[in-house]
Formats: C-alpha cells, structure tokens, sequence
C-alpha cells in the first residue's frame, strides 16, 4: 500500500519533471550513433556479463559507450568491477519517492547522447525516472503503454524474455531503422 502510493507521487514527479525536457529528438541507429548510454537493473552476475559483453561490442565498433547499472544494495558495487565505461548507483542514492539523487545519475541524465537504451525488463521506477529525464536524442526501451512518453522506439516482446535475447531484439530492430532510410 505504501509502496504504490510511493510510486504514484514518483509517476507525478516524473511526467512533472520530463514535460519540461528539452531534447533534439531524432531517430538514430546503431551504424550512426556515436554516443550510446545503457541503463540495467543488476542484480545477478550473469546480467553483469552480458551488459559486459554488449558495451564491448559497442566499443568495438567506436562507440563512446557510458553503462549505468541500478544495484538494491550499495554492497554490491563492490562485488561487480567498476570500469571507466560503467557507473552504479544503489537503493541509498534515492530520496523518499525514489527518484535517484547522485550525481553520477544527474550527469548521467544530462548526457545528450545519440542513443539511450533502457535494458529493464520489469518495473523499476529509478531506471524509469533517468530514462524519462534524459537528454538523449533517441530513447529506446521495453514497450509498455505507459512509457510511451519517455521512449521513441520500445520493443515490445510476448512471454518471458532473457536479457541476451532482449539486447538481440534491440540490436535487430535498430539495425532494420538504418537499412530502411
């Protein structure tokens, strides 16, 4: 009960916050884009691998590639490899209605990158909060009615889906926007 009600006053904050957002929305692909941000849940080693083996291949093909992974407890950062390209923030960087209060979040958000690809597969209002708040030029991200004011392109996927085959479902469909242009 209490969380729901936490989570409304957070969906006020944020359609609040995101209306007065000023972007250069355009539809970008993966062969154009040269600035990709990442926003994961992670709370399991193997999602730390494959968020892992994403940005490579992303930074293989000359991508500036900047990953920001949400963790339940700030212990757990240390558990995962802080590298140059990855920043983590935790449940302690939230304020009362869950919006995320960092200031890797807040340079995060204020990036304007060509690319910003939300890897969430299940309701996690922070990552939802950054991605309605950022300043990338293409928001892409799992379909949901509701976020359709916070993405340009969502994927929309039947059953349940592992992360390797979302990043595929993502990789393929931002592919065919750059063949059909």
């Amino acid at each position: 009960m209490l969380n729901s009600l936490w989570n409304s006053i957070g969906n006020y904050f944020l359609k609040r916050e995101s209306s007065g957002i000023k972007r250069n929305r355009s539809m970008v692909d993966l062969v154009h884009a040269k600035s990709i941000g990442i926003l994961y849940p992670l709370f399991a080693l193997p999602d730390y691998t494959d968020i892992e083996l994403f940005v490579t291949s992303l930074q293989k093909d000359h991508k500036d590639v900047k990953a920001l992974g949400y963790l339940q407890h700030k212990e757990m950062i240390t558990r995962f490899l802080p590298k140059l390209s990855y920043d983590f923030f935790s449940h302690q960087d939230l304020n009362w209605y869950n919006k995320p209060v960092n200031a890797k979040v807040n340079d995060f958000i204020h990036t304007e990158f060509d690319l910003l690809i939300d890897l969430t597969m299940e309701d996690i209002f922070p990552l939802k909060f950054i991605a309605g708040l950022s300043r990338a030029r293409c928001k892409v991200g799992r379909y949901k009615e509701e976020n359709n004011r916070y993405y340009d392109l969502m994927i929309k996927v039947d059953g349940p889906l592992r992360l390797p085959e979302l990043i595929g479902q993502i990789r393929h469909y931002l592919t065919i926007i750059q063949q059909h242009e």
